[in-house]
């Protein structure tokens, strides 16, 4: 009976962590199309350097939850 709570409670858990990796994943996309239009408003020499780390962010922020996805 017992480890049938904790079997449950480890699958919430799970759950619940690859949700709010998921809900990261579309933050950074939304990072994304943010920078995407601020480019067009906005005429910077730093904007290559930008553009590189927004696609860093989402590349690693993808990346941490297909990696959760494999370990959990």
């Amino acid at each position: 009976m017992n480890t049938d709570i904790t079997v449950i409670a480890s699958l919430i858990l799970k759950i619940l962590i690859l949700l709010g990796l998921g809900v990261y994943g579309v933050f950074a996309l939304i990072i994304v199309r943010q920078e995407h239009l601020m480019a067009h408003v906005l005429e910077e020499s730093f904007e290559p350097v930008l553009r590189l780390l927004v696609y860093i962010h989402l590349a690693a922020a993808v990346g941490i939850f297909f990696l959760a996805l494999v370990i959990l």
